[in-house]
């Protein structure tokens, strides 16, 4: 089915003059010339172009997603005295085109949001400086947006009249636009830790996905974020397609123009699957996009691990080898703490009962059996109420679990798989937690053992093993949203091995 896109025809004054204040347009204005793009080899098929996918990515819905709004509320509801601290430091990242221009004044909080506006823009990222970039002063949204009325992209000698006529905003050639040190602006995050009385005792390092690539084997190898997230269009062969970046608003394309390399396609999909199946049910004028971007992330996260499984019955016992191969440039998962990554074991019998298992998980996607505040890190599984679950688990000044960011000094237990090559003395914030003594935890893997007892009843046939990944732990919902945020919390099962056994009778 072709997908359709309303031309908004805008008047947009030019009110960009170097050295002005940065300001920022609405992706609308971006669209009328980077939204009728279509894969050059099928013309019925959606749009490839900028905005079109921008629409349905989770940076366009960043200041609309429920969870976001629901956990920097609480957060504020349980520290009142900081409150406008953590709003504002919240709103940097997820509402930037209205933070921003308020940042070096009184700051923002999130009664000043604008409940139907864009999270993430095009002039947002496309404005950032690289000054500043891959510096500690950048992240948490450090970044700085130029005041030379500049709009970066990577091609050489940009055609320039369309962009100054429609927005005011002079395109320029920066290779900074597919660094890494770019993404890592945002994806970097370090929150105060807050005591009781509001007041701040010290900083916790709360994501790290750019830190995390840059003591890997992605970044020594020149695979940026934007390698992925933003994946080169392409010709079956694998070669870079080119293809052209703009159209006219009624649209042809602009005379002087050919198609460029590289052509970025701006899905930025993580592997934030249910979010975007969630907004597809509210987000109407998006729902189609969404859906995409949705697929996309599952298709990313299915390559975003592998696993090999055999299994073996020595007498009463079954043995079972699992191996996890990280195929990803930084931790898996990353990201924000809820996230977390688990594995799934299920024997069954000649007569197809199910005699052991191990990672099951009930409809509100919580884990079976596990009791605790969080399962530690297991290279040996024997029982079914163990399960082997990779994750972050913050603590507080006490070293007792909580999902409260503001209250989180350090990690209890951090035994999320490390990227391939990881160096963790690089940055001893993003060295793991939890896993000494394992000597099948390493970097870009992790390999252990399930030693299942049988009795002489049980003779095992089929063994199933799953990798199950969840953007939302249930345990950080807040409580007054609970209900309609639940299926965010959805498992996706990512990878499986099914293994069969012979009879030992």
């Amino acid at each position: 089915m072709r997908q359709l896109f309303t031309i908004v025809f805008l008047s947009v004054p030019v009110a960009f003059a170097a050295g002005t204040e940065p300001s920022f347009l609405p992706a609308a204005s971006c669209g009328l010339c980077h939204s009728r793009i279509p894969p050059p080899d099928d013309t019925q098929a959606p749009s490839v172009a900028p905005a079109a996918l921008w629409s349905g990515s989770m940076m366009a819905h960043a200041s609309r997603d429920p969870f976001w709004r629901a956990k920097a509320q609480e957060e504020a509801l349980q520290l009142p005295a900081a409150a406008a601290v953590i709003e504002d430091k919240c709103l940097r990242c997820h509402a930037p085109t209205q933070q921003y221009p308020l940042r070096q004044n009184r700051g923002m909080r999130l009664r000043d949001l604008d409940p139907g506006a864009e999270g993430v823009t095009c002039t947002v990222c496309h404005q950032i400086s690289p000054d500043n970039l891959g510096g500690t002063a950048s992240y948490s949204g450090g970044f700085e947006i130029n005041r030379k009325a500049q709009i970066y992209g990577p091609h050489r000698n940009p055609f320039e009249m369309p962009m100054l006529h429609h927005t005011g905003l002079n395109p320029v050639e920066s290779p900074h636009m597919t660094g890494a040190a770019l993404c890592g602006s945002c994806h970097t995050v370090v929150t105060p830790t807050l005591g009781p009385d509001g007041r701040t005792t010290g900083a916790f390092l709360e994501q790290a996905p750019y830190l995390e690539w840059l003591a890997g084997d992605f970044a020594r190898a020149g695979t940026t974020c934007q390698s992925c997230h933003v994946p080169l269009l392409r010709e079956s062969t694998g070669a870079a397609l080119p293809q052209y970046i703009a159209h006219m608003p009624p649209g042809r394309w602009f005379p002087p123009t050919r198609p460029r390399t590289p052509f970025g396609l701006h899905f930025f999909v993580g592997a934030n699957v249910s979010m975007a199946d969630l907004l597809a049910r509210t987000e109407l004028e998006t729902a189609m996009a969404l859906r995409r971007t949705a697929a996309k992330a599952r298709e990313n996260l299915r390559s975003a691990l592998s696993l090999r499984a055999s299994a073996a019955a020595e007498g009463r016992k079954l043995r079972v080898a699992v191996e996890l191969r990280n195929r990803t440039g930084h931790k898996l998962p990353t990201g924000f703490p809820s996230r977390r990554l688990w594995l799934h074991v299920e024997v069954f019998s000649t007569n197809g009962s199910r005699i052991f298992e191990s990672g099951g998980w009930d409809e509100n996607g919580k884990i079976l059996r596990v009791s605790g505040s969080f399962e530690p890190h297991r290279a040996h599984i024997t029982r079914p109420e163990q399960a082997m679950v990779y994750q972050a688990v913050m603590a507080d000044n006490a070293g007792v679990a909580t999902t409260s960011l503001l209250r989180a000094a350090s990690y209890v237990k951090d035994n999320r798989i490390p990227p391939s090559g990881f160096d963790s003395a690089a940055d001893p914030r993003i060295a793991s937690v939890g896993t000494s003594g394992d000597a099948g935890f390493r970097p870009g893997e992790h390999r252990l053992e399930y030693e299942i007892a049988l009795s002489g009843r049980a003779d095992p046939v089929r063994v199933h093993v799953e990798a199950v990944y969840q953007s939302i732990d249930p345990t950080y919902l807040p409580a007054a949203d609970s209900a309609a945020l639940r299926p965010a919390t959805a498992p996706v099962v990512i990878s499986s091995a099914e293994l069969s056994l012979k009879s030992r009778k």
